[in-house]
């Protein structure tokens, strides 16, 4: 996953290098929402708005309804925004929602009181976070890969999800894992794991406190 990363960085620089960038002014949001394998890095900024680059960046639907910011390709690419990069400038984002084989990744670490990460149908993230509490989903062949530093986290992985926490360091947890999902979390003073239908999790930190439930399979293993 961390060589896919090297790969986005590249194609982001050379891309913005030789293509002129559209740019969108989006309005106020706390939620975006992105569609069709487009790549997206995530940028703190004092203003909301997108910056959009790639071989079909004409082809980019930016919608902002009701402070959610949906960003996917016309009907004629959908499933097909690989080739598009978009830079989403945000001043307050509460959760991070993507779908369809969506890739996003931040370039500094989101420093906040919550966030909630949600990410489904193959889509998958790079994050670094400082926050209190971190809510975080991966589901049918999600890839969330998480480091930084919280209180608390709530994970749930399900249908081939995969969470790589081990790097995202807090004191309690909470993990749910359905038919086949994997998790690597650090957590170093409780934890409280439910496994259904198999999935395994491997816990880092050395947590004083482990509650463990298995339904129909399933392994976890503290370290």
């Amino acid at each position: 996953m961390k060589n896919l990363y090297v790969v986005v960085a590249l194609c982001l620089g050379i891309v913005c290098q030789a293509q002129n960038p559209i740019t969108k002014n989006v309005g106020d949001y706390t939620k975006i929402k992105v569609y069709d394998r487009i790549v997206v890095n995530l940028v703190k900024s004092d203003e909301n708005k997108v910056v959009i680059t790639g071989e079909d960046a004409d082809q980019v639907q930016v919608v902002n309804k009701d402070g959610t910011l949906k960003i996917k390709m016309e009907f004629d690419l959908i499933f097909d925004g690989n080739r598009t990069f978009v830079h989403v400038h945000y001043t307050d984002l509460q959760i991070i929602d993507g779908n369809e084989g969506a890739v996003i990744t931040s370039n500094e670490l989101i420093d906040q009181d919550k966030i909630e990460v949600k990410l489904q149908e193959g889509a998958q993230a790079r994050l670094g976070l400082q926050v209190k509490e971190a809510k975080l989903r991966a589901v049918t062949g999600g890839i969330l890969e998480v480091s930084g530093i919280a209180e608390r986290q709530n994970v749930t992985v399900n249908t081939g999800g995969i969470y790589e926490g081990r790097e995202f360091e807090t004191e309690h947890a909470e993990v749910f894992v359905q038919a086949g999902g994997e998790v690597e979390i650090y957590t170093s003073k409780s934890i409280d794991i439910t496994i259904r239908a198999g999935g395994d999790v491997i816990v880092y930190g050395k947590p004083a406190e482990v509650k463990r439930r298995r339904t129909f399979g399933g392994r976890i293993t503290v370290m």
